[in-house]
């Protein structure tokens, strides 16, 4: 080989080795550089060998040291080419990796065959075309030269709500786009006999086969009956793998199953929950909070507090906390209050009626205390504590504050209308706040009758609406479906029910709407100086502080009697 530079190349006497000799030279280079040296063996006639670039880098920092020697080194090798057949873990791929030979000897596709058969690999091998395309190049990586079949697991018995209604419930979007988070859809009731869950039978599974010829046996489909940990339902007898509903309610998916309860239980009421309407019950475990609203056919029960909320129910309203804020109650029955009621401070005129902190129940309400609230009944309010600056309207009694209890006022500011008696263990204050405290002829007695009146009208144009709307669906029923029908018809019944009750409580009242000739006001313990007592038409006004006091109405006359 020709020493140029100091350098020269050659093989080891086995010739499997590539050596470079250096040997002190006046035309030795300032820079060797790895192109330099690529090249010399290029010249060599060596460049098919494989060449190892981090011995060219020693070799360099040698030849580079001014006071080198003469020295040899080994910086390359003639390699024979190389192959790896490796298995996945699952034994469903073989894969081939073949390095190029360097000056060495090459692979054949008949080796890499008899490589595949001492690996025992039987199954989904890559047909011989293909293997001698890979060899032509001489070389590749993770090739895939066999390929096994995947078992397909069976599938279990799956269940499927066929109640659209239980997507989730999402804002509603205004015209402007501004999403009502409130308002998040009706929540979704079921009725009775509706099919709500479908059960499909267990798919069986098909078997695998790895490289190794072995069967893969599938996981099992398994036939999961229905849960036994369900209310409200039952098994189809015409199908078995069919759910009905036993009940009208909320269907509530359980695992396997279906629960459909006539009782929507909540943890509380926000902007997780959104707005509530329901057909049943509704229990709260905890608050309602600022602005949200219940609406339900039955029950309410809420255990936390009522917070500047709306709730409306047709049946009885139990608040097992208390109630702040602007809320608004009502109830077709009786409003039962746990803890008190607090609303912000309002004009203690006793003509100001409050729109917005209100308590209406058809019955009687019952509550702790009583701030700056408008409150009617339509039968008794009972209030253990104190009634302050609010105004109470009950079609029957009004009850304040405990006989034994002590000096502290029962009644303070407001006004407090009962059509046959109020008592109190103390009215008004030491300070002179007006307070009005009537029975007699109840004011809300007449309001009661204008807002049903009112009601009444607004009931029957909707039953003309309905029935104008059937009218049109029995002439096009492509228009409506029967579920329509049937919620109409439900619509229509109840508004005919609501007309026959309006028309009858007008008429009760109506006839009730007179002077009680045994109304009467009881005060155990004191009156104080600002309080006016009024029964039927007829005043009297407190001009100094009295004890235990008895108001009634003298018989045939204009003056109270005051005992």
């Amino acid at each position: 080989m020709t020493n140029q530079n100091g350098l020269e190349f050659k093989l080891s006497k086995s010739e499997r080795k590539l050596l470079a000799v250096f040997t002190p030279s006046a035309d030795k280079l300032d820079n060797l550089t790895i192109d330099v040296v690529r090249k010399g063996i290029e010249e060599a006639g060596l460049a098919y060998l494989f060449i190892n670039e981090l011995t060219i880098a020693e070799l360099i920092v040698r030849y580079s040291d001014p006071k080198a020697e003469a020295f040899e080194c080994e910086i390359g090798e003639r390699r024979d080419a190389y192959s790896l057949i490796t298995v996945s873990d699952d034994k469903l791929r073989a894969r081939l990796t073949v390095t190029p030979n360097y000056g060495g000897k090459e692979i054949t596709v008949s080796a890499i065959q008899k490589a595949i058969k001492e690996k025992e690999i039987t199954y989904g091998i890559v047909e011989t075309e293909k293997l001698e395309a890979i060899m032509d190049k001489g070389f590749c990586t993770d090739f895939l030269i066999a390929e096994g079949i995947r078992a397909v697991d069976g599938v279990d018995s799956q269940f499927k709500s066929m109640m659209p209604e239980t997507h989730e419930r999402k804002p509603k979007i205004d015209a402007n786009g501004i999403a009502n988070y409130r308002e998040l859809g009706e929540i979704p009731v079921v009725r009775k006999d509706s099919v709500v869950m479908q059960r499909m039978p267990a798919i069986q599974g098909k078997e695998g086969r790895t490289v190794f010829g072995e069967v893969v046996q599938p996981k099992i489909g398994e036939n999961v009956p229905f849960s036994k940990d369900m209310k409200g339902v039952y098994v189809n007898p015409n199908d078995e793998n069919q759910l009905l509903s036993s009940v009208t309610g909320q269907p509530v998916p359980v695992p396997n199953g279906m629960t459909v309860s006539s009782i929507l239980t909540l943890d509380k009421v926000d902007f997780s929950t959104g707005n509530v309407n329901f057909d049943g019950s509704v229990v709260v475990k905890g608050d309602v909070v600022e602005g949200m609203i219940i609406e339900a056919l039955e029950d309410v029960i809420i255990h936390g507090n009522v917070i500047g909320a709306t709730v409306k129910s047709m049946g009885g309203l139990t608040i097992k906390g208390g109630v702040m804020g602007s809320s608004q109650l009502f109830s077709n029955a009786d409003i039962i209050i746990k803890s008190g009621v607090q609303g912000s401070e309002q004009p203690s005129d006793e003509n100001n009626v409050n729109n917005i902190q209100k308590i209406v129940a058809r019955g009687s309400v019952v509550v702790e205390f009583v701030e700056n609230y408008h409150v009617e009944a339509g039968y008794d309010i009972v209030i253990s504590k104190y009634a302050l600056n609010t105004e109470l309207m009950a079609g029957n009694k009004i009850f304040a504050g405990a006989k034994n209890s002590s000096n502290k006022s029962s009644i303070i500011g407001g006004s407090s209308c009962a059509l046959l008696q109020l008592k109190a263990a103390v009215v008004g204050a030491r300070s002179g706040i007006k307070t009005h405290i009537q029975v007699g002829i109840n004011p809300y007695i007449q309001k009661r009758i204008l807002d049903m009146k009112e009601e009444l009208i607004a009931k029957q144009d909707e039953l003309v609406y309905i029935g104008t709307l059937l009218a049109f669906y029995d002439d096009h029923p492509e228009k409506t479906t029967t579920t329509m029908i049937a919620k109409l018809h439900r619509t229509l019944s109840k508004i005919k029910i609501d007309i026959k009750q309006l028309k009858t409580e007008i008429d009760e009242l109506s006839e009730n709407f007179s002077a009680s000739d045994n109304a009467r006001i009881v005060v155990d313990r004191g009156v104080f100086v600002g309080t006016e007592v009024q029964i039927g038409n007829v005043r009297w006004k407190a001009e100094e502080n009295r004890g235990k006091s008895l108001f009634v109405l003298l018989s045939g006359t204009r003056e109270i009697a005051i005992s």
